[in-house]
C-alpha cells in the first residue's frame, strides 16, 4: 500500500504544479489586458479634455484650414493628371505625325521611282522579230497599266516615271534616254489579276501587239515581281521654289 502511494504522489504533485502555472499565466494575461484598457481610456479622456478646452472658433479655424488644404491637394492632383494627359496626347500625336510623314515619304519615293520595289504584279514579254512594234504601243501599255492601278513600272530595265518619254520608230525605240531592242520586257507591280485583264481588254494592248507582223505577247501573273531599276532625280534649270507669303 505504501508503495502505491509513493508512485502516485509524484504524479499528483506534477499535476498540481501544472495547474498552478496555468492559473498564473491566465491571471497575468488578464492583468495585462486590464492595464492596456486603462491606458487607452486615459488617452481618450485626455484627447476629449483637450478638445473640450479648445475654443469653438479655434476648432472651426483648424477645420477650415484642413478643408482648404484638402481642396488644394485635390486641385493639384487634377492639374497633374491633366498635364500628364496632355503630355501623353502630344507624344501620341507626334508619333502619328512621324508615322504619317514616313508613309508619305515612302509613297513619294516609289512614285518618283528612286527606290527599288517588290510586290505582286505581272511580267509581260513582247516578242517582235520583225521590229514592227512602235513606241505608241508601249506608251499605251504604260497608260493602261497606270489606269489599272500599277504602282511601279519597268520596261527592259528602265524605270518608268511621269517624265519618261517614248520616242523613235519601229525597230529603234527610245524610252527615256536609252535605245531599246526586242524582246521588250514590261514589269508592273499591283494587283496581278487587274493588271493582266487591263492588257487583255478587247482592242487593247494585246490585240495591238498581235496585229503587228510576227509580234507575240506573253503575260505572267506573279505573286512577287522585283523592280530594281531606279530613276535619277531631275535637274531643274529654270524652275525655282516660290517663297511663301
Amino acid at each position: 500500500m505504501s508503495e502505491i502511494r509513493e508512485r502516485v504522489q509524484p504524479r499528483m504533485t506534477r499535476r498540481v504544479s501544472a495547474r498552478q502555472a496555468g492559473q498564473a499565466a491566465i491571471a497575468l494575461t488578464v492583468a495585462l489586458l486590464g492595464f492596456l484598457l486603462a491606458v487607452q481610456l486615459r488617452a481618450q479622456e485626455g484627447l476629449a479634455d483637450r478638445l473640450a478646452i479648445e475654443r469653438e472658433e479655434d476648432l472651426g479655424q483648424l477645420l477650415g484650414q484642413l478643408t482648404s488644404r484638402s481642396d488644394q491637394l485635390l486641385a493639384d492632383i487634377v492639374d497633374l493628371q491633366a498635364r500628364l494627359g496632355q503630355t501623353t496626347d502630344s507624344a501620341e500625336q507626334a508619333e502619328a505625325l512621324i508615322a504619317g510623314a514616313r508613309q508619305e515619304l515612302s509613297a513619294l519615293q516609289v512614285l518618283l521611282g528612286i527606290v527599288p520595289v517588290q510586290g505582286s504584279g505581272i511580267v509581260m514579254t513582247v516578242e517582235d522579230p520583225f521590229v514592227a512594234v512602235g513606241p505608241d504601243v508601249l506608251l499605251d501599255a504604260v497608260q493602261e497599266l497606270r489606269d489599272a492601278g500599277a504602282e511601279a513600272i519597268e520596261i527592259s530595265g528602265i524605270r518608268i516615271v511621269s517624265r519618261t518619254a517614248f520616242a523613235g520608230v519601229e525597230g529603234a525605240l527610245r524610252v527615256g534616254d536609252r535605245d531599246l531592242r526586242p524582246p521588250y520586257i514590261v514589269k508592273a507591280i499591283g494587283s496581278s489579276t487587274t493588271l493582266a485583264e487591263a492588257m487583255r481588254i478587247p482592242g487593247g494592248v494585246v490585240d495591238a501587239i498581235a496585229a503587228q507582223e510576227g509580234a507575240k505577247v506573253r503575260i505572267e501573273e506573279r505573286s512577287s515581281v522585283s523592280i530594281s531599276s531606279v530613276s535619277s532625280p531631275p535637274t531643274f534649270s529654270y524652275a525655282q521654289p516660290r517663297p511663301r507669303r
